[in-house]
């Protein structure tokens, strides 16, 4: 198939010199393609930045993500334990004829009724008042549930006369 050009000659309309001014008329110089080739290589680097900026706040988030459901799972371990460790060790002593009063974690005084003997044990160290997870209240442990349940959460001891330090006493007013 001949094109317009070729049609054009064959008629005796145009020259062939005119068809070849037209020619060199209609194709853009090099320096102009140049330009086009650079200029659609930069719009094309900077999607690809934009592209790479977007995926790295992506990977970012998902990182954040995944930290967060990791550290969840590891706090419902600890709780879990606790809540084996407490339920395992709890002495179970009937209503005592002492009151023994502990600081809560909100920072309230509470009370337990215990008998003398564990009043005893607690005033010496021997056991400690312990959070429990499964009920509002506390209970009491021996000291060594108490070494491994301040292992697992810190914060879940109440009141301890430990060998370290005591926990559950205010430093406040001390010099």
């Amino acid at each position: 198939m001949q094109n317009l050009r070729d049609k054009l000659l064959k008629a005796g309309l145009v020259s062939e010199k005119q068809a070849n001014e037209a020619a060199r008329e209609k194709r853009p110089p090099k320096q102009q393609h140049r330009a086009r080739e650079e200029q659609v290589s930069t719009e094309e680097q900077q999607r690809r930045d934009a592209f790479a900026v977007r995926e790295a706040e992506q990977a970012e988030e998902r990182r954040k993500e995944a930290a967060k459901v990791a550290e969840a799972r590891m706090q419902s371990e600890r709780a879990r334990r606790l809540r084996q460790l407490v339920e395992s060790h709890r002495l179970t002593d009937k209503k005592g004829e002492v009151t023994f009063h502990y600081v809560r974690r909100s920072g309230k005084i509470g009370r337990l009724d215990v008998s003398v003997e564990l009043q005893q044990k607690l005033e010496s160290g021997g056991a400690a008042v312990v959070e429990d997870p499964g009920s509002p209240d506390c209970a009491v442990v021996m000291a060594d549930a108490a070494k491994r349940i301040y292992e697992v959460d810190p914060h879940a001891i109440r009141f301890w006369f430990g060998p370290e330090k005591p926990i559950g006493f205010s430093d406040a007013g001390e010099g």
